[in-house]
């Protein structure tokens, strides 16, 4: 780490302290809400512009982000959300937990702790997955009913808390409900248990299937293959933000080859130009593999699958992409 860069780290971490002590003084110990809220909210965008003009992007910022918590992180730690994006207590910073805590708008009770929550939660990128959560939503379950009669399958892969999910059969009526059947693949065995719970309270349990497996070995995984092949649906809204160009299109293509015929999927990535990324990293050393549209069209024909069969699409806010495509 340059001394420079050191220099701009150190004065972002010490004017971040500065303006939140004063803060906690004028809001009457963080009692006045929405001054706090307002103060908080302005050291903490402060703090991330002069990280974001260093230029310092992606995995270089590790390390100097470091000496932003050695001073700051007393402070900063009592926020939930970035402090468990950061400490990644399942091993990555974007678990079930983190997500069903994203998409349900929920904050910490701790005087200041619960203002860094609601800055986070204000951001862009928990905006889109919200967004991505509805726009997933109603994907299925339009695609369901265009289907008609008979049983329709949809495969999640990297579940997460499969509220996207949840939510499509809850919208669907009741008689087009028993024809469901749902596959979900992921790691992580809570969040897998806490995904099947949520579509119990729509479906059977009969309708769900729980499959625990590296998604990052699933191209070459037999089994895997076999449990997606006939799909209607294949959901994946996260896991490209952790592929890199090598082993993307091998997914991509498995997914297309395993959809049945009038199958539709749905691939997300986050794109470049996303304006939480400083914060994500700096703050919470939450790193992903951004791309543009461009990048997705050309995943899409690397992975075989013919441009007219594929468009790129967005939630509403344009920043978190993809890749939808009908076989």
């Amino acid at each position: 780490m340059g001394d420079e860069l050191t220099t701009e780290v150190r004065q972002a971490a010490e004017k971040l302290v500065s303006a939140l002590e004063a803060a906690r003084g004028w809001s009457d110990g963080w009692a006045n809400e929405t001054l706090s809220d307002a103060l908080v909210d302005r050291a903490l965008s402060e703090c991330v512009a002069q990280l974001a003009i260093t230029g310092c992007w992606g995995r270089d910022n590790q390390i100097p982000s470091g000496e932003l918590w050695r001073i700051a992180g007393e402070w900063l730690q009592v926020g939930v959300l970035q402090e468990r994006a950061r400490t990644k207590p399942l091993g990555y910073a974007g678990d079930y937990q983190m997500l069903d805590w994203i998409i349900r708008w929920q904050c910490c009770e701790h005087p200041l702790g619960r203002f860094f929550d609601r800055f986070f939660q204000r951001q862009a990128a928990p905006e889109a997955v919200r967004a991505r959560t509805l726009l997933a939503a109603g994907v299925i379950a339009a695609d369901c009913l265009a289907h008609a009669d008979g049983p329709y399958h949809v495969v999640s892969v990297g579940v997460g808390p499969g509220l996207d999910l949840a939510a499509a059969a809850e919208i669907l009526p009741r008689e087009r409900r028993s024809g469901l059947r749902f596959t979900l693949l992921d790691l992580d065995e809570a969040g897998l248990e806490f995904a099947a719970g949520q579509l119990y309270k729509h479906v059977s349990q009969s309708q769900v299937t729980v499959v625990r497996d590296n998604l990052f070995r699933l191209a070459r995984n037999k089994r895997a293959a076999e449990r997606m092949a006939g799909a209607n649906f294949i959901l994946c809204t996260g896991l490209f933000d952790y592929l890199d160009d090598a082993s993307a299109p091998a997914l991509l293509q498995l997914f297309w080859q395993s959809l049945a015929p009038g199958g539709r999927m749905l691939v997300g990535n986050f794109a470049p130009h996303c304006p939480t990324r400083a914060y994500m990293e700096w703050i919470g050393n939450w790193y992903l593999n951004y791309r543009t549209t461009e990048e997705l069209a050309g995943l899409a024909r690397s992975a075989g699958i013919p441009s007219a069969s594929f468009s790129i699409v967005s939630e509403r806010l344009g920043i978190d992409r993809f890749i939808e495509a009908v076989r």
